[in-house]
């Protein structure tokens, strides 16, 4: 085995600027499995890792970040644990360091990483720089903090509207405890306390003391904007020093460069409407606007015309974009991982959160950066937006917009689909499976939705808003055999168009040379095909979740009347407060919960509970 391996020490090392550990790095038999595993994956060659390195000073968890592109690697290394090392192979099997990795190493240890290269086999380590020792933290000088809120000082002096808060400086000092001791604190803070300031003095604090990220999370976006353009420009100010802070909004608010281009050409054939003017309006905003987000937009634009502009994972062609330089979604990925501050809104941390629970990664960015410091203002709203993620919502209006994407009266993805075959090789035959395969699947799935839904609004009542399903509510109604029979008919004519929609997309990409007006619209036909999984799957959860039904409460609930009228199924965790303990509070060093309204009857035992 390799557990008895000795490093080899180069000379001489950058300048160390914390404490070197006792003992020499070392690579264990499990760690360099997965490392050649990879190498032999990439056909050899250099291939980058990001390793943990536990207390006895053995590597594990390697994990791959880059094939040889060293950028990739200081982007990534920006989220990783202090004290762990970035390896590298060089597949000539000499392991004598290059300039290039001797800079590399240097910038790393400013992150608090160490620098190693093996061989294509892992059985040789060179250490080029060892993992230092994790920095030490700066803890919060309270009374200090305290004094900056009070009459004698910065804040009176810039603020012109100043009044003394005892309140605020409590709520500052139980903040300011918990970044320094870890935990949590849960604050009611009524209205005029100023809770903002009593929570983001502690936290930019904290972040120019310790280079420390933390996230604050809102219900409204009001509020973010106002925190982000007002707070925290007050905080830098009576603070001094700098700190680098970014508003992180969801991905659906930003314009795609490349899919508004794409929609201005193909506008005959997505819209039923004349869209002419706000597309035009659209690609000239797109030239001029620096965010380039909803809310930077100077009209609100059609929902259909929005759905097909908007960034969309599913829709996205990454690094191959021609955009993707000017992508404002990735410019503001970008600011966010540089951020030491982020603001974000409930929806976004839970939509993060479900992608760290579905992939078990916690320490590494996923929709967020990385952080260790969480602070959740109108927190009375946390259960809702939790449930609202780690859930299920099925609602009609919520089927029929991935089908209407498709097809509304003529137009939409399928026409411009049809139309951008022309000229292409099998384009005449891929034209007729479209009409004749695809189309009639669309068709019936809309005929079946309409009879399903019908059928649950029977079985609901008129008088029923919401009903609860299972053994403490009405009981289950797949065991009415009409009801049985309209969700089969439902799961398999929505599986059955996602069928074809892949089959047609697979078709297409057998074809040689494909105009970029196509490979976008292939693109959209995958995001459709993705939700009607997703559709299909939650529909299955509420109505027949077989041995999930004792992990989830479930419920049909009908909104609005006549024409608006909207039937949801849903389902939530009924143990949500153990989920978020696992899944949030535990990974966070400190986590603050604050809002006007918390305790119930005078109490935070419910609160405490959940």
């Amino acid at each position: 085995g390799l557990d008895g391996l000795e490093p080899e020490e180069p000379e001489p090392h950058p300048p160390r600027k914390r404490g070197r550990p006792a003992r020499p790095l070392r690579l264990g038999s499990t760690a360099a499995a997965r490392i050649r595993d990879e190498i032999e994956r990439a056909g050899g060659r250099e291939v980058c890792f990001l390793a943990e390195v536990d207390d006895k000073r053995w590597v594990h968890a390697p994990r791959a970040v880059s094939r040889g592109n060293f950028e990739a690697v200081l982007v990534a290394a920006k989220d990783a644990r202090e004290g762990g090392v970035m390896l590298h192979n060089h597949p000539s099997g000499v392991l004598e360091p290059s300039e290039a990795d001797m800079h590399v190493a240097g910038r790393l240890y400013e992150q608090g990483l160490g620098t190693a290269i093996v061989d294509n086999q892992a059985s040789r380590l060179y250490v080029v720089v060892e993992p230092p020792a994790p920095r030490e933290r700066v803890p919060l000088d309270l009374d200090d903090l305290e004094g900056l809120l009070s009459p004698q000082g910065p804040l009176a002096k810039l603020h012109a509207g100043y009044e003394d808060r005892p309140g605020q400086r409590e709520m500052l000092r139980a903040v300011g405890h918990r970044f320094n001791e870890g935990g949590i604190a849960v604050v009611e803070a009524g209205t005029g306390t100023g809770k903002s300031l009593a929570y983001l003095l502690p936290a930019v604090r904290w972040a120019q003391e310790n280079r420390e990220r933390t996230v604050v999370s809102t219900n409204t976006i009001n509020l973010q904007e106002q925190l982000a353009g007002n707070d925290l420009p007050l905080v830098q100010r009576i603070l001094g020093g700098e700190v680098k802070w970014a508003l992180v909004k969801g991905r659906g608010n930003y314009v795609s460069i490349r899919r508004a281009f794409l929609a201005a050409e193909a506008q005959g054939s997505l819209f039923d409407e004349d869209r002419s003017g706000e597309v035009k309006a659209l690609l000239e905003w797109i030239r001029t606007t620096d965010e380039g987000s909803l809310s930077d937009l100077t009209f609100q634009p059609a929902e259909e015309l929005w759905d097909e502009v908007r960034s969309d994972p599913d829709a996205c062609l990454r690094v191959r974009c021609p955009h993707f330089q000017q992508c404002f979604y990735q410019k503001a990925r970008r600011e966010a991982a540089s951020a030491e501050l982020l603001v974000v809104n409930h929806h976004l941390l839970f939509t993060d959160l479900a992608v760290r629970r579905a992939t078990q990664n916690y320490p590494q960015a996923a929709v967020l950066p990385a952080y260790k410091r969480l602070i959740l203002d109108e927190a009375h709203n946390v259960e809702d937006a939790a449930t609202a993620h780690l859930g299920v919502e099925i609602s009609r209006r919520g089927v029929y917009r991935p089908l209407s994407r498709l097809d509304r009266r003529g137009r939409g993805i399928l026409q411009a689909v049809h139309e951008a075959l022309d000229g292409i090789g099998e384009g005449r035959a891929l034209r007729e499976r479209l009409e004749n395969r695809v189309r009639p699947a669309l068709s019936r799935a809309r005929a079946v939705l309409e009879g399903f839904m019908e059928t649950l609004e029977i079985f609901m009542g008129v008088d029923e808003a919401t009903a609860r399903l299972g053994p403490e509510g009405i009981g289950e109604p797949v065991e009415r055999e009409e009801v049985r029979e309209r969700m089969d008919s439902l799961v398999a004519s929505l599986d059955a168009l996602g069928r074809e929609l892949h089959e047609l997309r697979a078709r297409v990409e057998l074809e040689e040379a494909l105009p970029d007006r196509l490979e976008g619209r292939l693109l959209d036909l995958k995001s459709v095909e993705r939700r009607l999984g997703a559709i299909s799957a939650g529909v299955r959860l509420v109505l027949a979740p077989g041995e999930e039904a004792s992990a989830y409460v479930r419920w049909l609930e009908v909104r609005g009347k006549g024409r608006r009228m909207n039937l949801a199924l849903a389902a939530a965790p009924i143990e949500l407060g153990q989920l978020l303990r696992e899944s949030l509070f535990s990974k966070a060093e400190t986590t603050v919960l604050t809002s006007a309204t918390l305790a119930t009857r005078n109490s935070f035992d419910f609160l405490r509970e959940r």
